[in-house]
């Protein structure tokens, strides 16, 4: 018996993966223009979006308002359809709940484009189909918005099944975006696990620090980033917490240290966040001179 080879085809992966590639750059260009991710910093509008001044990322918080709104549409449309005479009632606490859906998916729209601008790989691709099933959801609630409006009997059941339809999908959807947070770490905080050492660690002689520059040391395991101002002494996490860029690597401004990868913006004294797409401050360590050395300890919380 011969043995023979068959041509390699694109796996049904390799299609959806051509698929995203084709139109993610385009679209993700797009994206960073219309939420800001172009600017000069400060980049108000990147910062709201991502959640910079709440201090947590403002996409997941809002997913939950269309998602409530739309699961009770959907409870309210299948009480109607069980007794459309007598339930009417249903059918007009399903046009208002889909209302709101619509009006809370626009902003959950708006900041999980932000937010899938900075994406790149696998995550990226899942973030592709993960805007692609919400934005299927809301059109087919949109379409089922328009159906109720006029209310004759064979609309209004047309109206329910697409809101099932538009259900489906926003639950795919929304599988896919836990699996870019839990799985591939899609803006969760890259300090959250840092260890922290109880004891101060010497890191650098203090003869061999400049003013104005930015040294990346290790405490306790860590990367730690520092400057010196005059004669006080700052440290962070050179880690940023929204991706994990390199801050040590990232341009200084002043006090001000910007992530080379996004563009967050931390001040070095305190670890604040001036600019997103990061949230959660950086990490601040201890810093004092003794024998010569510079020497750091983590301080509690951020």
């Amino acid at each position: 018996m011969s043995d023979t080879t068959n041509e390699s085809t694109p796996s049904t992966a390799n299609f959806w993966q051509s698929f995203a590639d084709r139109f993610g750059d385009s679209l993700q260009s797009l994206a960073r223009v219309l939420t800001g991710g172009t600017q000069k910093p400060p980049r108000s509008l990147k910062s709201l979006l991502s959640g910079t001044p709440w201090g947590h990322p403002l996409h997941p918080a809002i997913t939950d308002l269309p998602i409530g709104a739309w699961t009770v549409t959907v409870i309210l449309d299948i009480i109607w359809l069980i007794a459309p005479a007598s339930n009417g009632w249903a059918a007009r606490g399903a046009l208002v709940s889909s209302i709101i859906g619509l009006i809370a998916a626009l902003g959950a729209l708006i900041t999980g484009l932000a937010d899938w601008s900075d994406t790149y790989g696998a995550e990226r691709t899942v973030g592709f189909y993960h805007g692609l099933l919400n934005t299927a959801a809301f059109l087919f609630y949109l379409i089922s918005f328009i159906l109720r409006l006029p209310s004759p009997m064979n609309e209004s059941i047309a109206a329910a099944v697409l809101g099932f339809i538009g259900f489906v999908a926003l639950l795919i959807a929304g599988y896919l975006g836990g699996d870019m947070v839990f799985v591939k770490g899609t803006n969760v905080n890259h300090t959250a696990w840092e260890a922290a050492g109880e004891d101060f660690e010497p890191v650098l002689p203090v003869s061999s620090v400049e003013e104005g520059h930015l040294y990346r040391v290790t405490v306790a395991g860590v990367p730690v980033v520092v400057l010196r101002r005059g004669e006080q002494y700052y440290a962070i996490s050179a880690t940023c917490s929204h991706a994990g860029g390199p801050l040590d690597e990232g341009s200084l401004d002043g006090d001000v240290v910007e992530c080379p990868w996004h563009g967050s913006r931390f001040c070095v004294r305190d670890g604040r966040v001036l600019t997103g797409p990061a949230t959660v401050p950086a990490p601040r360590y201890a810093v004092r001179v003794r024998n010569g050395q510079l020497e750091l300890r983590r301080l509690g919380g951020h």
